[in-house]
């Protein structure tokens, strides 16, 4: 019986040291609204990233939310602000970003070496 429980706790205790940072919560959420007077996006993730090595690219969407993200219509890379416990990333828009749909496509590299990524698509309104 003490071999199982060992071996149970020992795979609970892996898990948790092999899991990634996942993202906990944005704002604006998937398929969300940003106004143009606080167009600042907010990632919060599960760990502490290393921001130097994590990659945040905004690409001006236009009209319709299914379009896809080129390097055509990347907006130039804002430098993100990052909390003290490097779990917490802000990203603004440029001041010149028109109404319309955005994607935020992000690969954060975790503290453990892993890396996450993702896309959020979100709505600028003026």
């Amino acid at each position: 019986m003490r071999g199982k429980l060992f071996i149970v706790v020992s795979m609970l205790l892996a898990s948790e040291v092999l899991s990634h940072a996942r993202l906990t919560e944005s704002m604006p959420a998937e398929g969300g609204t940003l106004s143009a007077d606080n167009a600042t996006i907010t990632l919060s993730f599960s760990e502490a990233l290393q921001p130097r090595f994590s990659d945040f690219a905004v690409h001006f969407l236009g009209e319709h939310a299914d379009a896809a993200g080129t390097r055509d219509n990347r907006l130039p890379r804002q430098a993100p602000e990052v909390d003290s416990s490097r779990s917490l990333i802000e990203l603004s828009l440029p001041p010149t970003s028109e109404p319309g749909w955005y994607l935020l496509d992000w690969e954060v590299l975790a503290e453990d070496g892993h890396t996450t990524s993702g896309k959020l698509r979100f709505q600028l309104r003026p």
